[in-house]
């Protein structure tokens, strides 16, 4: 997802997996704790959502398949996709992850792929039926925030990251919950001028300032138990999806609705792949960065093949 274009029962969450961490990113979540102070265990407070798709060639990654061919670039996805479920499997604030998947007709196949990638802790359900991506973020969000921690009660903060970012990592949602301890938003800027990830706090609905009641988009996107303490509709209104402004409208949307929101650049800058132009240039900077497990993969899709199943990133 960079942001311009299955709540089932609570699952056991999924045993940490060692991943590379982002030596930047984790400087960020150690710096939380007084200098001289020794590492705090991380509080289990965050809910992880996950936009994902189907990876079926022809229904994915279309504009990546018009220059690599629908089966690499379906196979291509699927890759990232499992490096993503990966990856916030081994959060350490990680209290519980959904995957939310665009077809409701779609579950079983979503059920067998989360399956074979041998994610035992993912829960999964279908995005909200409205077309506006706002909506089905804030749905996914306010859903997370009542019923993404312990027993299926509600969480502190809640972060949605997208399936098709190679370079996310365990470190940049951790380091997004921990700011989330002294910010209302937070948001993980793309290289195309849109967000990989947005984390939010839970509001106090109590709160008189608390706008939910009286939001007409709550009708489609949650009940209104969820809407009351969810995601501040400000963050989602009037936000043109798709185009290479949506971070900077997304942040002044915050700011303007008094929300305290985090540096933009508190979290690196990362790049979706959504082309082939997309792909090359981020094989070219995770060359020039040392290399990344995803590489061979990344130039077997450039050459048109399907990434090798035996293989995983």
């Amino acid at each position: 997802m960079t942001v311009h274009q299955s709540f089932g029962t609570p699952a056991v969450i999924l045993g940490r997996v060692r991943v590379r961490g982002t030596r930047a990113v984790a400087r960020l979540v150690a710096m939380a704790a007084p200098a001289g102070a020794a590492p705090r265990e991380v509080e289990r407070t965050c809910a992880v959502v996950l936009f994902a798709r189907l990876p079926v060639p022809g229904k994915v990654k279309t504009r990546l398949a018009a220059g690599v061919g629908a089966e690499a670039a379906a196979s291509f996805y699927r890759r990232v996709a499992e490096r993503a479920f990966a990856a916030t499997a081994a959060c350490a604030s990680t209290r519980s992850r959904t995957l939310f998947f665009s077809d409701a007709s779609e579950a079983r196949g979503i059920e067998r792929w989360v399956a074979d990638a041998g994610d035992a802790g993912m829960r999964l359900a279908p995005q909200c039926a409205s077309r506006d991506l706002g909506d089905r973020m804030r749905h996914a969000l306010n859903h997370a925030l009542a019923t993404g921690g312990e027993d299926g009660g509600p969480c502190d903060r809640a972060v949605v990251v997208g399936t098709d970012v190679p370079d996310l990592d365990a470190a940049h949602v951790d380091a997004a919950a921990e700011l989330l301890e002294r910010h209302d938003v937070v948001f993980g800027p793309a290289v195309d001028g849109g967000y990989y990830l947005l984390g939010v706090r839970r509001r106090d609905p109590s709160d008189p300032s608390d706008p939910s009641e009286d939001d007409p988009a709550d009708s489609p996107s949650s009940s209104a138990s969820e809407s009351a303490g969810g995601a501040h509709p400000a963050l989602f209104r009037g936000v043109p999806w798709s185009t290479s402004t949506v971070l900077r409208d997304s942040v002044a949307a915050a700011n303007g609705a008094g929300l305290r929101v985090a540096p933009v650049d508190a979290l690196p800058t990362l790049r979706d792949v959504d082309t082939r132009d997309e792909l090359a240039a981020w094989v070219r900077e995770a060359e020039a960065r040392g290399g990344h497990p995803l590489i061979r993969v990344a130039e077997e899709t450039l050459a048109g093949r399907r990434a090798g199943d035996g293989e995983r990133g």
